[in-house]
């Protein structure tokens, strides 16, 4: 289906087509993968505008849980019945703070993933959870790594819109958040065969016909590869705290339409692609 038939075509339309390509799919079933979130650390070099993860160093906080600490995260989580272990982290954060480098040095380490690696090590060595592993913009040697100790990994294209990492932009200040070095990492992961999880973030100052435009941009990447696991379409909440705080959240029918998009706008050769709405 053209991008222009999906940004013309009425919502209830679209979401009979959406329906009819699910049960194609996949029937009536719905399946999760229950899991648990490490938050390696939440130091971040990025700065964007919504990001309520990410904090600067505090005074007296470690910069980076230990293995004890991320060992004993991952056997409650396993103890919970979860079959997943997902790292959550920020990019890249040595690059910005001293404490984080600091830190990592005397962890005898010189990156993150480098600490990452040896983390998700361990819970794939002592628990029977699959590590799952979102640490940013990755280079080939750093995908290979993690492949060795991960079961998938990901990163949120979130847009394909340069406008947005301009002054006054979501992204302004976060040079991980540019669009040609994540689709970069997608690239790399695709030649590597490294099941990835991807998506969208709706409601950040895109225009419709850009959604379109990632959509088509992740479509591509799958049939060049093949390695595109999930395709997460989620929605921008405000949050306090942050400087987007009052910009506008988009609505439910807004969500709905984007899913639906997303779906449609998978198929190919009349099968349909996994499309999950991760929903704030």
């Amino acid at each position: 289906m053209s991008a222009h038939a999906l940004l013309t075509r009425p919502l209830d339309d679209l979401l009979a087509e959406a329906t009819a390509l699910r049960a194609e799919g996949h029937g009536r079933l719905v399946t999760y993968s229950p899991k648990v979130f490490v938050p390696l650390t939440k130091l971040c070099r990025d700065v964007c505008h919504y990001c309520t993860f990410a904090r600067p160093p505090r005074r007296g906080e470690r910069a980076y849980l230990t293995e004890d600490e991320v060992l004993a995260i991952a056997q409650a989580g396993e103890a919970a019945g979860c079959h997943e272990a997902l790292f959550t982290l920020g990019d890249k954060p040595e690059l910005r703070y001293r404490a984080a480098r600091d830190e990592l040095a005397a962890l005898g380490c010189e990156t993150t993933i480098e600490y990452l690696v040896r983390c998700a090590g361990l819970v794939l060595a002592e628990t029977g959870l699959l590590p799952h592993v979102n640490p940013g913009v990755l280079g080939p040697a750093e995908l290979a790594a993690l492949r060795a100790v991960s079961a998938s990994q990901g990163i949120m294209l979130e847009t394909t819109a340069d406008r947005l990492s301009a002054r006054g932009g979501p992204h302004f200040g976060s040079p991980d958040k540019l669009p040609a070095r994540r689709l970069a990492t997608l690239e790399e992961a695709g030649r590597a065969r490294v099941a990835f999880t991807t998506g969208i973030l709706i409601g950040i100052g895109e225009t419709r016909e850009e959604r379109l435009e990632a959509l088509e941009v992740i479509r591509g990447l799958h049939e060049r590869h093949g390695h595109i696991q999930e395709v997460i379409v989620q929605n921008f909440r405000a949050k306090s705290g942050t400087k987007m705080a009052g910009a506008p959240e988009p609505s439910l029918d807004d969500l709905l339409s984007s899913a639906d998009r997303a779906r449609n706008y998978a198929k190919r050769k009349g099968r349909p692609r996994r499309v999950p709405v991760e929903a704030a």
